[in-house]
């Protein structure tokens, strides 16, 4: 009894794993684009910043690390002259140091009348 129904639990395992198979779609291809995979050839012609991604052999081409590099230097300054902008408009302001936010809000804090210990009341 035992080796009849492992039997039929078996036949239904591969019935159910042949419908599945059916109802799949085809399966998509991806092409590698790694330098291993890549041997005898020619790799797709990708440019980017003016230059190809890869080279013939494969490889990435080091002239667009080197531009991929300089374009991230380009964006880092935009970004830190920005950011240099906006804090130098709020130093002109008095509105970047918590002190300054403080003084505008609650007015400018005498600290010995408010700790007896360094010299106040």
């Amino acid at each position: 009894l035992w080796c009849k129904m492992r039997a039929f639990l078996a036949a239904l395992l591969l019935l159910a794993v042949s419908l599945t198979s059916a109802f799949q779609g085809p399966a998509l291809s991806r092409t590698p684009t790694s330098a291993i995979s890549m041997a005898g050839r020619t790799p797709p012609s990708i440019k980017k910043y003016g230059v190809a991604v890869y080279l013939p052999n494969g490889n990435v081409n080091p002239a667009f690390l080197a531009a991929e590099r300089k374009a991230k230097m380009a964006g880092k300054k935009k970004n830190v002259a920005k950011f240099e902008k906006i804090k130098s408009k709020q130093m002109s302001k008095k509105t970047f140091d918590i002190a300054d936010v403080i003084k505008s809000r609650i007015g400018f804090v005498n600290p010995p009348d408010y700790f007896p210990g360094k010299g106040g009341k």
